[in-house]
């Protein structure tokens, strides 16, 4: 039976104002299973961002439970919550959101700096890795304004995935981006998810995404309804993830993920954090890691 990556339980978002009260989200049920690539479809001002706002951490839902990892989120104060996004979420925007005078290897450690869990030597090392995963080694010490858009929303996926996440939000990744970029970072995405396990979710507005997708939903009147998934974007994915070394990249990211379950297991032993959440992390984080290894020869 798989885990669940994320869990939404009855999520509601009322905004109010003066003379009424507007129901963006009404008794939403999600949950996502370790491992899926789920695309959430709906035009816009369908309350998809909002939705995953509240999944990521970075909003609060008006009633309902979001719960990462095994972990409850909701009742969080902001300081617990900027820890579990640092930990357990990674997110990649539209518009990249890269810190411009830092470069692409700084700015795939920040995330890992801010965990707590890294040295700087340990966050330099990962985020080398990664950047080498999304096919961007050579390029660690350039800035974003030296590098093309598909090239720096490769650096924001490394930066999103170097912690190793629990779950990858995605909100329009590929809306800044022309159509053959896009196609490319979409095969990354698809086969990071199929290669590493990593459980991905993309909110966008273009029904050609849902190819992707293990499971697509469409947000529709402030509710979730799954949709059957669509068929002419895959043979294009399949035949651009097919030049990926599989071997060499799963190898690469079971190392990653080693990296951090040390760090874990070394401020388990300090006793300075919340031993429910974190037992919580470790046992997910090793989930993972037995995933990848009977993945590889």
């Amino acid at each position: 039976m798989s885990e669940e990556a994320l869990s939404l339980k009855n999520i509601w978002k009322i905004y109010r104002t003066q003379s009424e009260e507007v129901e963006v989200l009404k008794g939403v049920d999600l949950s996502i299973a370790d491992g899926e690539l789920a695309v959430i479809m709906g035009p816009s001002g369908s309350g998809k961002s909002t939705l995953l706002s509240i999944a990521g951490g970075l909003d609060k839902p008006s009633k309902g439970r979001v719960i990462v990892g095994g972990v409850d989120i909701t009742d969080m104060s902001e300081e617990e919550l900027a820890k579990v996004r640092a930990r357990k979420i990674g997110f990649v925007f539209q518009s990249f959101n890269l810190i411009r005078n830092l470069t692409a290897l700084e700015n795939v450690m920040t995330p890992l700096v801010f965990t707590g869990l890294y040295s700087w030597r340990d966050a330099a090392e990962v985020a080398k890795r990664m950047l080498e995963v999304v096919g961007l080694k050579g390029h660690e010490h350039k800035f974003p304004g030296q590098l093309s858009g598909g090239q720096q929303q490769r650096v924001a996926i490394a930066r999103a995935l170097a912690p190793g996440p629990d779950v990858v939000l995605m909100d329009e990744p590929t809306g800044s981006l022309d159509v053959d970029t896009a196609v490319r970072v979409l095969s990354l995405v698809k086969w990071l998810n199929e290669v590493f396990g990593q459980t991905i979710i993309i909110v966008t507005h273009n029904p050609e995404i849902s190819q992707l997708a293990t499971r697509t939903f469409y947000i529709r009147g402030g509710k979730i309804l799954e949709q059957p998934p669509a068929q002419t974007l895959a043979d294009r994915i399949r035949e651009l993830k097919s030049g990926f070394d599989t071997r060499d990249l799963r190898a690469l990211q079971l190392s990653i993920l080693r990296v951090k379950l040390d760090a874990l297991e070394k401020v388990a032993a300090k006793g300075v954090a919340d031993s429910r959440a974190l037992e919580a992390e470790l046992k997910s984080l090793e989930r993972r890691i037995a995933r990848l290894e009977k993945l590889l020869p």
